[in-house]
């Protein structure tokens, strides 16, 4: 699964305009960071359940994946907000 990953990374990097070496450094310290902390070991894989959650919408409003589940499958998606 790592080198999976790895592959669609370079990818998607090779799609995207070049950056500047601030950026690049920013960005290579920010996937470090993660990679130390362990948050990929601790996300559901494909097929178990999300643990229950609560986020704002596009508008504001706290929104339960609980409560948006009720109504049918759901779907979660993030963005940065107002470009």
């Amino acid at each position: 699964m790592e080198r999976d990953l790895r592959s669609q990374i370079e990818a998607m990097e090779k799609s995207l305009p070049p950056m500047s070496p601030e950026k690049a450094e920013l960005q290579e310290r920010a996937s470090r960071e993660l990679s130390r902390s362990g948050i990929v070991e601790r996300v559901p894989k494909p097929g178990e359940t999300a643990p229950d959650f609560t986020l704002p919408n596009a508008v504001g409003i706290p929104i339960a994946l609980s409560a948006a589940l009720a109504h049918g499958p759901a779907v979660v998606t993030f963005y940065r907000g107002i470009w």
